[in-house]
């Protein structure tokens, strides 16, 4: 069920609160999440991820995409937070530990640290269980980081942004299905999953400026 207006209106206002606390810092999600370490591509940050003991939502931040955004942040539901019954449709069989959680989608953040995009990605990516696309959209409303162990500014901008933006998301994981379903089709008897050819699945570009006057049009209306 996609969120009421006026949960989207709430979710724009933290996700702009959270931006300005980082940037009135003279930060940004990439720079708070980075602190003061040296920068290594490919290394998590947090080190150990961030993870929500409630929700059981964790992500992390990292970058290996070049000049096409600053860095991205992955995000996982672990298994605690799924529930009995769902199945996944398969799993890496390279890494135990990742097969405790589901990849659920990737946010690009642009020169200025801000979330500039969303993209999903093939399993081999991040070696983890594959649900299906309908099974992942009924855990959307718990991809929430409100006592995860990250920043609080980042964890808040990441809650926000699944609700502000749920309906792109949804369209983002169906389409990435499709993908998948139209692979299989064509080279039937192989492993979609493990096709290295095939890396991101779905993307859409965020405008957040944009959806801000949109939401506010239609507040004046």
């Amino acid at each position: 069920m996609a969120p009421a207006f006026l949960d989207r209106v709430e979710a724009a206002v933290a996700l702009v609160a959270a931006l300005r606390e980082m940037e009135e810092r003279g930060r940004n999600i990439v720079t708070t999440l980075v602190t003061e370490a040296p920068f290594v591509e490919l290394r998590h940050y947090p080190e150990d991820d961030a993870i929500d003991p409630k929700s059981h939502a964790q992500y992390y931040l990292h970058a290996h995409r070049g000049d096409r955004e600053s860095a991205h942040i992955h995000c996982f539901m672990r298994a605690a937070g799924i529930p009995e019954g769902k199945s996944p449709l398969g799993s890496s069989a390279d890494d135990v530990d990742s097969r405790t959680m589901t990849h659920v989608l990737a946010v690009s953040l642009d020169g200025n640290g801000r979330p500039a995009g969303l993209f999903t990605t093939n399993r081999w990516v991040t070696g983890d269980e594959w649900h299906a696309a309908e099974a992942l959209v009924s855990l959307l409303p718990g991809m929430t980081w409100h006592g995860a162990t990250g920043p609080g500014p980042v964890n808040r901008a990441l809650t926000a942004l699944f609700v502000l933006y749920r309906q792109a998301i949804v369209a983002l994981l169906r389409k990435r299905d499709r993908k998948i379903a139209a692979w299989a089709r064509k080279h039937p008897g192989e492993d979609a999953f493990e096709d290295r050819e095939i890396e991101v699945l779905s993307t859409a570009q965020l405008n957040l400026e944009r959806t801000l006057a949109d939401l506010c049009e239609r507040l004046d209306d």
